[in-house]
């Protein structure tokens, strides 16, 4: 039987080295290494059964159908996939993984260094801000209201936990009856949730459904001293009402790791406010998140060559 074709698309961050030992001693497949750019990936195309790490600005139906009747699975290393979503993908029958749930350590970490910063004022010291700055929250006995509870969501409610505080946990489906979430929110309530909280993560992953689900009605539904924090999609909060919200003191601040558009344009209104801090979409990495993303990936080579269900299954109707 003819072994499986898996193409393995190299970059910066993750080179061809990098890539060799993921593969390294696999010999259910044949491997090929090619550099992210479309024209490598186009020649390296044909005949293959797996497609390993293609950058999302050059995924397209063109790629589709270079790479034939053959392709079986598509994995994407990161999490955010709505790039991937295209009809041509979705109403096929190619596998599509990716890497949620890897990243949850980091960007939940990131989330409360947002929070915290906001909280004791710290960027505002380190803005060289004048003596006169509101005086420092504390975190205990707040409420926190988390927006999408999956591998990032779930840690971000794990670490507030630990700080005292109350977590509320918002989500398209049920979430587990784990000990760091108080209660669960409906979405089809979720302004209850954000009228109980003091502080606002938003953690879900951009689907049609979560596209702008913060916006106008929603930052007014907050507390004037809430705190708005954003780490996993920037299409998932409506810029301009984030904006007019900060203007006009419906909210106390932001802390912002992704935007709408992305970068933010350098001369931004979000820019100059004392009350908002953002990261250039950071979060993501670490000093481990690449080895998690290697080991999940040669796992699901192997569950591949065995013709064993994969790790990490995206539905691509749902876009998550």
């Amino acid at each position: 039987m003819k072994k499986p074709r898996i193409l393995f698309v190299t970059s910066r961050g993750m080179p061809p080295e990098h890539a060799s030992k993921i593969t390294a001693g696999i010999d259910g497949a044949e491997f090929a290494y090619c550099p992210d750019t479309l024209e490598a990936i186009q020649a390296a195309l044909p005949d293959i059964h797996g497609l390993l790490n293609c950058p999302r600005k050059l995924f397209s139906p063109d790629i589709l159908s270079l790479a034939g009747d053959t392709l079986r699975w598509v994995h994407l290393g990161g999490a955010g996939c709505e790039e991937f979503m295209i009809p041509e993908f979705v109403e096929s029958d190619i596998v599509f993984t990716n890497g949620r749930i890897i990243q949850g350590p980091e960007v939940a970490d990131h989330a409360l260094a947002l929070l915290l910063s906001l909280a004791r004022n710290i960027h505002l010291v380190l803005r060289n801000a004048s003596a006169s700055q509101p005086r420092p929250l504390e975190l205990y006995r707040k409420t926190m209201l988390v927006i999408g509870v999956g591998g990032i969501g779930l840690l971000v409610a794990e670490r507030a936990r630990a700080f005292g505080m109350k977590v509320l946990a918002a989500d398209e489906d049920y979430v587990p009856m784990v000990s760091a979430i108080e209660r669960f929110i409906p979405l089809d309530r979720l302004s209850e949730g954000l009228a109980a909280s003091d502080v606002v993560v938003m953690a879900a992953p951009n689907t049609p459904r979560s596209m702008r689900m913060m916006a106008t009605p929603q930052f007014a539904a907050m507390k004037r001293a809430a705190l708005y924090v954003s780490v996993s999609r920037g299409a998932n909060t409506d810029t301009e009402a984030l904006l007019a919200a900060l203007r006009a003191k419906t909210i106390a601040g932001a802390g912002l790791d992704v935007t709408d558009p992305e970068p933010l344009p350098a001369d931004h209104p979000l820019r100059s406010m004392d009350n908002v801090i953002i990261t250039p979409h950071i979060a993501g990495l670490s000093d481990y998140n690449r080895e998690r993303s290697a080991t999940l990936m040669r796992a699901n080579i192997q569950r591949f060559v065995r013709n064993e269900p994969l790790y990490n299954v995206v539905d691509k109707a749902r876009g998550y």
